[in-house]
């Protein structure tokens, strides 16, 4: 199984508007990982407070989860896993988890408040060759104004920039 660190991602300086995407391959074996900021994944940067907020976020992620809402992969690939890892514990219930109220709270509002991104990871099983992928970046975030891509496949890395108006990757540059 391939991994992407995250510790690249948290390198990458966080700006609203900018996402990225990470592609990995080994073989038949795709990872895919995008990162957002919170403020364009769901329009706010902190943990969910009201009930439209904690929809929000479920709203997101059942999109995310799909894949093909978000990225397109030409030829025979399936879905073998989608994680989306949020920066503070979510529950299918929208509820956050309980603290004691005095120890950690002044603690809780710095991580709560501070900016953070979201990311999706993606295992892809493809029977064929992939040459483009496609990313429809105004399904992912109507706020988005451009994806960092790079990836590194068994015919050579590349690195390029995501618009909504220049949304495909062509794997062989």
């Amino acid at each position: 199984m391939l991994m992407i660190g995250s510790a690249q991602a948290a390198e990458n300086e966080h700006r609203h508007g900018q996402g990225s995407l990470q592609i990995l391959q080994a073989e038949n074996q795709w990872q895919l990982t995008l990162s957002l900021p919170l403020d364009d994944a769901f329009g706010f940067e902190h943990a969910p407070e009201t009930d439209e907020q904690k929809s929000q976020i479920r709203h997101f992620v059942v999109q995310a989860e799909s894949f093909d809402t978000f990225i397109k992969m030409q030829g025979n690939c399936s879905l073998q896993g989608a994680t989306v890892n949020l920066p503070w514990p979510f529950y299918a219930d929208g509820e956050p988890p309980r603290r004691s109220e005095n120890a950690h709270n002044e603690r809780m509002h710095e991580e709560v408040h501070a900016h953070k991104d979201v990311e999706a990871v993606y295992q892809i099983g493809c029977e064929e060759a992939i040459e483009s992928i496609t990313v429809n970046v105004p399904a992912i975030s109507p706020s988005l104004v451009s994806i960092d891509a790079q990836w590194a496949t068994e015919k050579g890395q590349g690195m390029q920039i995501i618009t909504p108006n220049d949304n495909t990757l062509f794997l062989r540059r």
